[in-house]
């Protein structure tokens, strides 16, 4: 049996992380652990993340037939199962046969806060298919309240009535919330800022739909500005530099925690 060490990152509260997030602190999140070396929301790339030093490890969730919250970018396994299958048509009985291409389990929600417990942060996104049901942040809230984990996570969501079903939960009102915004041009984008529900925290916007127009508007609306996802030097150097977001998504956490200190 092998003991997993990581380095310690001085985790602080996410209500100061959140309150403090700007360019000159920016919050940075491990988007679904260390994807260049291994599976999306894998142990072995969360473990990679926690090791280069990052506070957040992001998880994107779907409900399996059966109603139980399993850990994956996509609905469908193929990309990194090799299977055809989808979670959303799958009992947690048959996906407890799956295996990721390292040979990991796919992980359910309730497998990585057992593993990770209150040793990290987590930003989590509930998935669904098309249409407003709210069943998939129903049982994100169920499932923080069972493991205790409200104070440890930031919720990220792309449909404002699962984000309001989510809100409305007395045990989740205190959850800081991520917006992913989807637009085309920048006047729908400006629109769904102005009229954003003001207990949102960040709105986020890919890096290549960013302007500073969108960033000015957010600030006044009160709102921190995050951006997705960072892959290359120049990606982080837009999003810190030219940009200079409060947060962001990054694909390489060693890198970009590196960057933000040599470029402070």
């Amino acid at each position: 049996m092998t003991t997993t060490t990581f380095a310690k990152t001085n985790l602080s509260s996410i209500e100061h992380d959140v309150n403090h997030a700007s360019a000159d602190e920016p919050l940075v999140f491990s988007h679904r652990g260390s994807p260049y070396n291994n599976p999306d929301h894998s142990f072995s790339g969360y473990n990679q993340a926690i090791k280069d030093g990052t506070q957040y490890i992001e998880q994107d969730v779907w409900l399996s037939k059966d109603n139980v919250l399993y850990v994956s970018h996509d609905k469908n396994l193929e990309k990194t199962t090799g299977k055809n299958i989808n979670i959303s048509d799958s009992t947690s009985s048959e996906l407890s046969n799956v295996k990721l291409r390292n040979g990991e389990p796919l992980h359910k929600l309730s497998d990585v806060f057992d593993k990770y417990k209150k040793k990290v942060h987590y930003i989590i996104e509930t998935k669904k298919g098309a249409g407003d049901n709210t069943d998939t942040e129903k049982a994100l809230a169920k499932e923080l309240n069972t493991y205790k984990m409200n104070n440890n996570i930031i919720m990220q969501d792309s449909s404002i009535p699962g984000i309001k079903e989510f809100h409305s939960k007395k045990s989740q009102k205190k959850v800081p919330i991520l917006w992913l915004m989807d637009a085309v041009t920048q006047r729908q984008y400006l629109e769904k800022i102005n009229n954003a529900p003001k207990y949102i925290k960040f709105v986020s916007v890919d890096l290549d739909q960013l302007t500073p127009k969108l960033i000015k508007a957010a600030h006044k609306n009160g709102f921190k500005i995050n951006t997705w996802v960072m892959n290359t030097y120049n990606n982080n150097y837009n999003a810190l530099n030219k940009y200079k977001v409060d947060s962001l998504f990054t694909n390489n956490t060693k890198e970009t925690l590196h960057l933000i200190k040599k470029w402070k």
